[in-house]
């Protein structure tokens, strides 16, 4: 792995990036790697191509010289990921609740280029879908949408009446004042990256179910997320070596 990598003018890693110690995400619980211990054996130059790096990571690549390139906020990828992403709510969704969607109170948490997908798919399905966010501009695509709105700082009434809530805000939204909020029955879905956006330790004192589950476009549709990596990651690697990234 090390002579592969000491060759190597581009690496690619997953897209979930790594956590702020280094180690790189894994599928399904397999044991990470540590790619840290790695660098040093690199070519300068080297291009590491993923999601997102944590700052620590981006600090000691550029000690070593190493070129980054993170792709977590690109539109294209993010809005086409955000399809198989409310998708694979929707599967928990039904694993997990004991009624239908039809009909169900959903509270989304957010409403950027992931929330949008998730509302359009549970609405679709008879949700009476509650979006809160903080900008008022999201508040109105989502009433343009048929979904009832809420800002962020009153959204803990909503809260208490949800069968579900779907977390898409990589910061804690969820924390223990709404737990203690919530009927027991409620489930949380929470789709932001690790960490997430839960208080999961005040969730579980309640014995309330809350489910984190990143990375959903490559665990419930792997050949389409891959799809889509495919078609856009080339191009952006070209874009980023003809603005002189690689200079």
């Amino acid at each position: 792995c090390s002579e592969a990598l000491a060759e190597a003018a581009i690496i690619i890693l997953p897209i979930g990036g790594m956590n702020a110690e280094g180690l790189v995400w894994s599928y399904k619980g397999e044991p990470r790697i540590d790619f840290s211990q790695y660098l040093a054996s690199l070519r300068p130059g080297t291009l590491i191509v993923t999601g997102s790096f944590p700052e620590r990571f981006l600090k000691k690549a550029d000690s070593f010289q190493l070129k980054v390139l993170q792709y977590a906020d690109d539109d294209e990828i993010a809005i086409l990921n955000s399809i198989p992403t409310a998708e694979g709510a929707l599967q928990y969704a039904m694993e997990e609740l004991p009624i239908t969607i039809h009909g169900s109170k959903v509270v989304i948490v957010g409403f950027g280029r992931t929330g949008i997908s998730v509302a359009r798919v549970f609405k679709a399905l008879g949700a009476e879908v509650t979006v809160t966010a903080r900008r008022k501009a999201a508040l109105a695509r989502a009433k343009e949408m048929a979904c009832a709105t809420v800002l962020l700082d009153s959204w803990l009434d909503a809260a208490s009446k949800a069968d579900l809530i779907i977390n898409t805000v990589p910061a804690v939204m969820i924390h223990e004042q709404i737990i203690n909020k919530l009927n027991p029955a409620t489930v949380i879905l929470d789709l932001a990256s690790a960490p997430g956006g839960t208080d999961f330790e005040a969730a579980e004192k309640r014995n309330i179910k809350a489910i984190l589950v990143p990375g959903l476009p490559g665990l419930v549709a792997p050949k389409t997320a891959g799809a889509i990596l495919a078609a856009t990651v080339p191009k952006l690697i070209s874009d980023y070596f003809q603005a002189g990234g690689g200079v």
